[in-house]
């Protein structure tokens, strides 16, 4: 069975004729919330619970 493996920084690809396996580190961005300081998504600038907790206020 011929096997091919590419390195991509940490990301490792094994291919062989039927199957390609992936495996490794990949970095992740992510931001922080305006008030809290929580890590979320990037994007966004409000965690989900600050989110609520301002919604609730500004229905008032």
């Amino acid at each position: 069975m011929k096997t091919r493996v590419h390195r991509n920084k940490l990301m490792f690809r094994w291919i062989t004729k039927n199957h390609e396996i992936v495996a490794g580190f990949k970095r992740v961005k992510h931001g922080k919330c305006s008030v809290c300081g929580k890590r979320i998504p990037p994007g966004n600038t409000l965690c989900d619970n600050c989110f609520e907790k301002d919604k609730d206020v500004s229905r008032k």
